[in-house]
């Protein structure tokens, strides 16, 4: 290119954010962009469906930065005339860059441009690689998006279709995780298997296409033949009435529409957008944009198109002779690949905003049989694990006390949470404990994990009548009266409420998906639930589908809390909301029973502990609590499984000064810049606080291109200097005044532990010991800590086999931890907290659970 041809050039960078199928559509239209005016356009696009544009011989790398660039939002606003103007959405793009650049673009091809490589003409497909040869095959598109719902055929009907061809045809269904693809029976089942560029390899082995209007309609035209098959891929569109056939069809297509045929689409495609609203807060839930004309849940339009029509367009490709059927040896191949895929987990995935709604009503819509055996009355509680059974063992205790006769039943998930050592204790004390692991293997559920747990036990366990009380919450009256109360024979059920708290977005579109306004109450607080199972049954089992589907309902709601909320709700189940407002004590929310007497103390922010338990001012029974800790300690070792024969050090090590001859030392390395504010005020902390005594702290900034060097450079010269220790600090941190003396009392210091910390944020362990003021958190849990103590030896390790020191590579530390069979040891209060507003990602403070700035070791 000559000098002023090359000041001619025009560079421009394309912006879209439209769908796959848009996309293709622009390939069109940049590819007629530089076939019509060669040499005159640099192009750079930045789309959505990047893959889309792989290998691509018009696109070109482009800065935005470039002031010489010029950026285009594209859109293609000739849709908009598709009803009344003879054009195909080829036309769209083309007809905006036009207008946009002052220019005369014309179609060249009735295709979108997608361009293979000459290896990926060469790879093999994933149906050969599944049915060990190469075979001819349909891929099947059976549902689509949910913006669009009206476009979707009766799974029924393709369902049809696929057995009319079983041992002539082998289909093959795709969609993409999280779209609306029901499982088809006799298929190669990629669903969820295909990326978009594994997609367009599939089609481009593909002898043919079955689809709605979708981007693999689309894709079915613009990605070339195999050499040897028809030039033309057969594809058969079920369409309908939604958009006009000549702006959307092929050459060579089958495009089953019925424009023309129905009073909704007489002339015109209706261009409407679902046939019922999924209540996912989409425009198109409007009614101006749902179907006018429904029978039995399918569009008139598209329920006119039988299966047997879409079976004779298809069978008419083979009629021709152009492609064929398969061979017996095919056949047999094929069913390999049927095979293969069965087990495919696509249904298995989470509900999203989109499909959750309607699968809520299914939910209310079947009941399910109450359980025959349940009786009487009992009270249940979920403690497993060390945490929860320390506190499950001062409820229950607290009830005894109490006069409180009333059967227990303490619910755990697996030997994991509950031994045998500890099912022991439990024995005197009327309870029954229950593994709902093995009730699970009769009553399968799920997802059965913590909070999904208190819903589960309540259903199933042996009583009719139920009070669930969470382990760390103590009641301060026997709680029986509950039971003959006028509030709950008149309903059946008692909820006790929250905090005040405007909901939030989140919740409002999960009542909203759900059918619901939201109430104006308060939320529930699920620390305590009163039940008869026989009168809410309903509402009870709608709730375990919500919990069952915790994957994606927490992701909006606070744990199981709501839950119970919504199923009533949606059942239309009455309850009683204990009308008497949280009375708010440090850590603890107390609760009233129906008269504003004071009956549970929840101490959801402050369990109780084997080592340390803050005092709370106005906590009724804390004595009698802390020495129902005291009576267990002696009984039990606070350990399981594979700990209960670890022994803890039986001593601290000898007390030494921060430095001192014969002793060892500690050297404190903080993660960050010494110019950062919030790292000069840990600093600073640090050193006035506590017993430091201004020792040095040494820097690394962890951000820098080099921040890995400077990690390494520092522990050598840390270890070079004689340090027995590391203190790897990060964040904005307080501490405990007597930082250094309690590290130097502690029993485990100095001995066992490779890998220690001093910052608890809620980690649970799998071993606690109260006389060494020690946790112990075993290799296959994450770690996350922003004070930890390596000693020299690891440091050595770490140095040796990690390619990477950063202080946020703590799972590596982890890692290497595992590899040495050694638990990670935190110290026992956290001596170390945050003092900014850290947040983990669900929004909460990320704070260490038991910390205590005034704590001291006893000597």
């Amino acid at each position: 290119m000559d000098q002023a041809n090359a000041c001619a050039v025009k560079k421009i960078i394309l912006h879209c954010g439209l769908s796959p199928g848009d996309i293709v559509m622009l390939t069109a239209a940049v590819r007629d962009l530089h076939l019509c005016y060669p040499g005159r356009y640099l192009t750079g696009v930045r789309t959505s469906c990047a893959e889309l544009w792989d290998n691509n011989p018009y696109v070109t790398p482009l800065d935005e930065a470039d002031p010489t660039v010029e950026t285009i939002d594209c859109a293609y606003p000739l849709i908009n005339q598709s009803n009344r103007t003879p054009y195909h959405c080829l036309h769209g793009f083309i007809d905006f860059l036009n207008t946009r650049l002052g220019l005369n673009i014309r179609p060249t091809r009735y295709r979108g441009d997608i361009h293979l490589s000459p290896p990926e003409r060469a790879w093999y497909s994933q149906v050969r690689e599944l049915a060990g040869r190469d075979i001819p095959f349909w891929i099947i598109a059976s549902g689509g998006k949910f913006d669009v719902t009206i476009k979707w055929w009766a799974h029924d009907r393709y369902q049809a279709v696929v057995d009319a061809f079983r041992g002539k045809i082998q289909f093959v269904q795709v969609g993409a995780a999280g779209h609306h693809h029901p499982k088809l029976d006799g298929v190669i089942d990629l669903r969820g298997k295909t990326n978009l560029r594994q997609l367009v390899r599939l089609t481009y082995h593909a002898q043919g296409i079955l689809c709605p209007v979708t981007a693999l309609m689309h894709l079915a035209a613009a990605v070339e033949s195999k050499a040897g098959e028809p030039a033309i891929r057969p594809c058969v569109v079920v369409a309908g009435g939604r958009e006009p056939a000549h702006w959307e069809q092929y050459p060579g297509h089958q495009f089953l529409h019925t424009i023309g045929a129905l009073s909704c689409c007489q002339d015109k495609g209706c261009w409407r957008g679902r046939v019922e609203p999924l209540r996912d807060g989409d425009h198109r839930d409007q009614k101006p944009s749902l179907c006018a004309n429904v029978v039995q849940g399918l569009p008139r339009c598209l329920d006119m198109i039988s299966a047997e029509e879409v079976v004779q367009k298809i069978a008419g490709y083979f009629a021709g002779g152009v492609i064929r059927y398969l061979t017996p040896a095919e056949r047999t191949a094929a069913m390999r690949g049927v095979v293969a895929t069965a087990k495919n987990d696509f249904d298995a995935l989470p509900l999203n905003i989109h499909t959750a709604g309607l699968a809520c009503d299914r939910a209310a819509a079947s009941p399910v049989p109450p359980l025959p055996a349940m009786q009487g009355r009992g009270i249940v509680i979920c403690a497993g694990g060390i945490r929860l059974f320390t506190n499950a063992w001062v409820c229950i205790q607290r009830l005894r006390r109490l006069g409180c006769t009333l059967p227990i039943e303490v619910w755990h998930i697996g030997p994991a949470e509950m031994d045998a050592e500890m099912s022991g204790l439990l024995q005197g004390l009327g309870v029954s404990v229950v593994d709902a692991a093995k009730v699970r293997l009769q009553h399968p559920l799920r997802i059965l994990n913590g909070w999904e747990l208190k819903p589960y036990a309540m259903a199933h366990s042996a009583f009719a009548e139920v009070l669930l009380l969470d382990a760390d919450n103590v009641p301060v009256l026997n709680p029986e009266f509950l039971f003959d109360s006028r509030e709950y024979k008149s309903t059946g059920a008692i909820f006790w409420p929250d905090y005040d708290r405007v909901p939030q977005n989140n919740q409002l579109k999960i009542w909203r998906s759900c059918g619901l306004r939201r109430p104006n109450e308060k939320e529930f607080e699920t620390g305590q639930i009163l039940l008869d199972k026989r009168r809410c049954w309903h509402a009870l089992n709608v709730c375990l589908w919500f919990n069952a589907n915790s994957d994606f309902y927490y992701r909006h709601l606070h744990g199981d809390k709501e839950t119970f909320h919504l199923a009533f709700r949606k059942v239309g189940k009455s309850y009683h909301l204990i009308p008497h407002p949280v009375k708010p004590l440090e850590k603890t929310m107390c609760q009233h029973d129906p008269a504003g007497r004071v009956l549970f103390q929840h101490r959801n922010r402050a369990k109780w502990d084997l080592v340390h338990n803050p005092r709370i001012k106005g906590f009724l029974f804390e004595q009698e609590c802390l020495a129902h800790l005291a009576d267990l300690k002696p009984r039990w070792s606070g350990k399981r499984g594979k700990f209960q024969s670890k022994k803890m050090p039986s001593k601290a090590p000898p007390k030494t000064p921060l430095k001192g001859a014969g002793g060892f030392t500690i050297s404190a390395i903080m993660a960050g810049d010494a110019s950062n504010p919030e790292i000069r005020r840990t600093v600073k902390n640090l050193c006035q606080q506590t017993d430091w005594q201004n020792a040095p702290v040494h820097y690394c900034e962890v951000k820098t291109a080099d921040g890995e060097i400077q990690w390494r450079n520092v522990f050598e010269q840390r270890l070079k200097a004689g340090s027995d220790f590391l203190l790897l600090l990060s964040g904005n941190l307080t501490f405990n005044r007597q930082l250094v003396d309690n590290l130097q009392r502690w029993r485990p210091f100095g001995r066992d532990p490779k890998l220690a910390s001093i910052y608890n944020s809620g980690i649970h362990e799998v071993a606690i010991d109260s006389h060494s003021n020690a946790r112990l958190l075993a290799g296959e849990r994450q770690l996350e800590s922003r004070a930890m103590v390596i000693s020299r030896d690891f440091a050595r390790l770490i140095l040796d086999r990690s390619r990477r020191i950063q202080l946020i590579m703590r799972p590596d530390f982890l890692k290497l931890q595992l590899k040495l069979k050694t638990p990670v040891y935190f110290h026992a209060p956290s001596l170390t907290q945050t003092a900014g507003k850290l947040r983990l990602p669900n929004g909460h403070p990320q704070r260490a659970f038991d910390f205590d700035p005034i704590w001291k070791a006893k000597t």
